[in-house]
């Protein structure tokens, strides 16, 4: 599946809250897809693997089996550098089937701002 080429509303800085952040470059509206980010779908064998590996900070999950198993996906680009915030300015969805994460301003953005996203509470029910 082709994905359209756009300017990029982001850039990956230093952060206050964790080493490495993603930063609004440029405005961003309440509402505006930031960019939509292609995962890779592990296999519930790599999952399993990946939750004893620093690499687990940085998955998204994408579906659920009958008994309760999760599949991670790895993020490509710079949504894997958004950091955790229970008062987020972002959402973002998990699309399996597409093996896309769509990441959306909560709010609007001035460049400068962090884009941080909550994953606790999503988190929460995947553990």
């Amino acid at each position: 599946m082709p994905y359209p080429a756009q300017a990029s509303f982001v850039e990956v800085k230093t952060s206050p809250f964790h080493g490495r952040g993603l930063f609004a470059a440029a405005p961003i509206s309440a509402g505006q897809t930031i960019a939509v980010y292609p995962l890779l779908v592990l296999s519930h064998e790599d999952t399993a693997t990946v939750r004893s590996t620093l690499l687990h900070h940085y998955v998204f999950y994408v579906d659920e089996t009958d008994d309760g198993t999760m599949r991670a996906a790895v993020a490509f680009g710079e949504i894997s550098m958004c950091n955790h915030s229970p008062e987020a300015n972002a959402d973002f969805v998990v699309d399996g089937e597409a093996h896309t994460v769509t990441l959306t301003a909560r709010r609007a953005l001035q460049p400068g701002d962090e884009i941080l996203i909550d994953y606790e509470e999503f988190a929460e029910e995947i553990i």
